[in-house]
């Protein structure tokens, strides 16, 4: 059984590989990921060899904190929100011990009292400000294992038993606020990075505001408010005008407009009557609704979206894999590091061995390494969701400057996929209207196209007896005359008379004589032109493929400037195209139907569109919720954010150890005298993780450039 817990108590990157390494070595758990940046214990459990409350206490006893379900968002985001409130009210307190406590490090005294009054101030911020972190740095070591919590606790304490050590040796060398103040610098550090990753998730935080927890269910002519969990399929409830739809849903009576922004970021309101869709989260605009219910909560459109972000958050890039084994041995090398400089400076006679060893402790940061890439991808797919593209899998972001080549599909995705009519011939003048009339009962997809062209049309003659006859068109009298609307064939059959055309037809004939033609073609969808420029532009290579004959498939390869075009192909036949692309490089495939979800499937990158059938739009790794062919723009410009940031935040992550700990080190103190004193380092550790978050919060301000 897969399981999607919530664990509580994880510090930094280091406590994720902690409590993981602990589920690895319990029976019946398999599969383990931990999470640091989102809180979450991901497995599959076989239950008949896991024993869930030993398992919980094995890692109490490393200080983490197992729900065995997941904890809502919205319950995340409140208890996230009261940390940061307690964590801002410890950095207050904390300041009226620490900032005495600088002053007097600073001021060098040698004066016993004041040494002592360092001394008392030390023991407060480390002793109660820091007793989460000694805790925790404890209980781990009770179980062999390792985070930063370590690295801050043994570097206040041995900077305090250093400084006492000295002080009862006689020995001015006193780091009294070191001991205190690094603790001080490291909650203020914890508290802008929790405040960092609030307002990191407030993309999802956004769309979660969306979805209503009441509705007004309608029940024997009677409503009643009632929370939407509750609700049943195929149940009415009623919306009033300005009122959030609380589900998907069919309306079964009244007539309003929709403001359906959310989805479609489309400003103007859409008109409703009975028997149209509508969806959770839209906002009603003047008339009152009663919608049957077809979906509600996660199973809604709108659940569907938010819980796909939260997966795609959820999932690992190859980058973070890298830093994840890397952030796995970090902390252990650091201790081994600082007791190689502790014991080399004291072999070569320093007085500040024990100092450069404490700095390597306190500047090391493994935080910043296990925030890097899990922040970047929080931000991307937030601003993703904010700017109309759903992003499945984090991958996709990552793999978007690679592409090399894009496979299209024809039919929906470059071209409307409906036909259009494109001419009408014949007495037009004359017999209008009632081609009108006739087609409005009919329900063929040509009905349709003839519908969206002609629009509604008042004044039409009454229309008597319509019948469709199945294969051929319909029938139906009209002002005493019988006329048929229908194919070119039906038409020869009875009328004797051919009508010659190239394309699909439609044929507005009486029992003598055609009258009117019109002439149907799949055009191209908007801006098919301008993206597949577009991608050319980016020395990416457009590929044409489709089931329509290969004759049609290559001219609209000729008119969009796609040079490789394959035509008649099913939809086993497309896995294979994009197998043989990606044998030669990284593929990009974007298609919109059920023939097309194992080639999505199949490709590097699948993405889709909101239009979409549901299986092309599960088998995407990215789906385009507005904008059509246009959104791709908005796909890879955001994936080039994605990449700066992401850079961005491991040269932050990387950078600042490899340059850090050497200095720390005492590396350029027999040279030019350049030494770090451990106040300083937390410090400088403190900013390294700060850094990483306020990089990955200005992707939220960054427009994208299309």
């Amino acid at each position: 059984m897969e399981v999607n817990w919530t664990l509580t108590g994880m510090t930094c990157a280091g406590c994720a590989h902690s409590a993981a390494s602990i589920a690895e070595g319990t029976p019946g758990l398999d599969n383990v990921v931990v999470r640091y940046a989102s809180q979450s214990f991901k497995a599959t459990i076989y239950e008949e060899q896991f024993d869930l409350p030993a398992f919980k206490e094995n890692l109490a006893k490393a200080g983490y904190q197992l729900e065995s379900e997941k904890v809502g968002m919205n319950e995340q985001f409140d208890r996230q929100r009261k940390a940061l409130k307690r964590q801002a009210l410890e950095l207050v307190f904390s300041s009226f011990f620490a900032i005495p406590l600088l002053y007097l490090g600073m001021s060098h005294s040698t004066e016993i009292t004041l040494i002592v009054i360092e001394g008392l101030l030390a023991v407060v911020l480390s002793g109660y400000f820091g007793r989460k972190i000694h805790v925790k740095a404890f209980a781990l070591a009770k179980i062999g294992a390792t985070n930063m919590d370590t690295l801050v606790s043994l570097g206040s304490i041995v900077a305090f038993g250093y400084s006492m050590f000295n002080l009862f040796s006689g020995n001015h060398e006193i780091y009294f606020e070191s001991a205190g103040l690094i603790i001080s610098f490291i909650l203020f550090g914890k508290y802008f990075e929790q405040r960092g990753k609030l307002q990191n998730g407030q993309a999802v935080e956004s769309l979660i505001s969306l979805q209503p927890k009441k509705a007004t269910k309608v029940v024997d002519g009677l409503t009643i408010k009632v929370g939407i969990e509750t609700l049943e399929i195929d149940e009415v409830v009623q919306v009033k005008p300005g009122e959030q739809i609380p589900v998907d849903g069919i309306v079964v009576e009244g007539t309003s407009s929709i403001d359906e922004s959310t989805f479609t970021g489309e400003p103007l309101a859409v008109s409703k009557t009975a028997g149209a869709e509508v969806w959770a989260g839209t906002v009603n605009g003047e008339g009152l609704l009663l919608i049957k219910v077809v979906n509600t909560g996660k199973a809604s459109a709108l659940g569907g979206i938010i819980e796909a972000v939260l997966q795609a958050q959820e999932q690992e890039t190859s980058i973070e894999k890298v830093t994840d084994r890397i952030s796995k041995v970090f902390v252990p090398s650091i201790l081994i590091i600082s007791l190689i400089v502790g014991v080399a400076w004291g072999a070569a006679g320093e007085p500040l061995s024990t100092v450069f060893a404490i700095n390597v402790l306190v500047i090391a940061c493994p935080c910043a390494l296990g925030l890097a890439t899990p922040l970047a991808v929080i931000a991307a797919t937030g601003k993703a969701a904010r700017n109309g593209m759903l992003v499945r899998n984090a991958s996709a972001l990552e793999l978007a400057h690679k592409v090399d080549y894009i496979l299209w599909d024809k039919t929906g995705t470059l071209t409307k996929g409906k036909p259009t009519v494109i001419a009408i011939a014949g007495n037009v003048a004359d017999f209008k209207n009632i081609l009108i009339a006739l087609n409005q009962s009919g329900s063929h997809p040509l009905n349709e196209g003839m519908k969206e062209h002609f629009g509604f049309q008042g004044g039409l003659p009454k229309v008597r007896r319509a019948k469709a006859i199945p294969g051929k068109g319909i029938q139906a009298k009209i002002e005493g005359t019988v006329y048929y609307l229908g194919s070119p064939i039906w038409c020869e059959e009875m009328t004797g008379q051919r009508v010659n055309t190239q394309k699909t037809t439609a044929v507005l004939f009486n029992d003598s004589a055609a009258l009117v033609t019109v002439v149907f073609d799949d055009v191209l969808a908007q801006g098919a032109q301008e993206i597949v420029r577009h991608t050319n532009n980016l020395n990416i290579q457009s590929v044409l493929l489709s089931g329509d004959k290969d004759g049609v498939v290559k001219a609209l390869g000729n008119e969009l400037g796609i040079q490789q075009c394959f035509g008649e192909l099913m939809p086993t036949e497309k896995v294979e195209k994009v197998q043989e692309f990606k044998s030669q490089g990284t593929v990009l495939m974007i298609g919109d139907g059920i023939n097309d979800t194992a080639a999505l499937s199949a490709a590097d990158v699948g993405l889709s569109f909101a239009a979409a059938t549901a299986a092309a739009q599960h088998s995407a790794d990215v789906v385009l919720m507005r904008k059509g062919l246009l959104g791709l723009k908005g796909y890879f410009a955001l994936a080039n954010q994605f990449r700066k940031t992401l850079h961005g935040n491991l040269i932050w992550a990387f950078g600042y150890n490899i340059v850090a700990i050497p200095i720390a080190a005492g590396l350029l103190y027999p040279t030019f005298g350049i030494k770090l004193n451990p106040m300083m380092a937390s410090i400088a550790m403190s900013v390294s993780s700060i850094g990483v978050v306020l990089n990955s919060l200005r992707m939220h301000i960054k427009p994208l450039k299309q």
